[in-house]
């Protein structure tokens, strides 16, 4: 059996987590211990270094819990402003951090550009992502369900569908070894 605790109850990366293990181990049980953690950094992380640090965080916080586990797992969801090509871009990201307790690994999901409105909301307006993202689809608990990524992919990829491919790239350090111990 592989036990993983991830730092979060929200359902999407616990579904995410749920499917990339089974993925990665298909003929192990997977136990999935899911806390609800706080990463320490802002309600809306803001960049990539922000939200990074907050998948660390809810790995980290979930590590010093004390949850016996075979992987820790910490999931952050958070945008990123970036300029290409002389304009300024402004993306959802999601960061996602595993550690077996000796491997560390930071991967990122799927990142997709948001609209000017989202970025008025958000960085000059200091709001978070999920009631705008309400707002803009007139739909409640966008985040708990398909997420702003899925509403602006009509679900070819959905919230946990982006963080599953997430943690598939970090789980590469752990079933890759000899790849990344060279």
């Amino acid at each position: 059996m592989i036990t993983v605790a991830l730092g979060s109850a929200q359902q999407p990366k616990v579904e995410a987590v749920r499917s990339a293990f089974a993925r990665i181990y298909p003929d192990q049980e997977i136990k999935l211990i899911a806390q609800k953690i706080k990463s320490n950094v802002g309600d809306q992380p803001r960049g990539v270094e922000e939200t990074s640090q907050g998948a660390y965080n809810r790995e980290h916080n979930v590590l010093k819990s004390g949850t016996k586990a075979d992987f820790y797992v910490g999931i952050e969801g958070g945008v990123w402003l970036h300029n290409f090509l002389d304009k300024e871009k402004f993306f959802l990201i999601g960061a996602i951090y595993i550690t077996d307790g000796e491997i560390d690994s930071l991967s990122y999901g799927e990142a997709i550009e948001l609209s000017d409105y989202a970025r008025e909301e958000i960085i000059n307006k200091k709001r978070e992502l999920a009631p705008v993202a309400e707002e803009m689809f007139a739909k409640k608990n966008v985040r708990g369900t398909n997420g702003t990524v899925g509403e602006l992919t009509n679900d070819f990829i959905t919230r946990k569908v982006a963080f599953e491919n997430g943690i598939l790239m970090a789980m590469a350090k752990f079933y890759n070894k000899e790849l990344y111990n060279k």
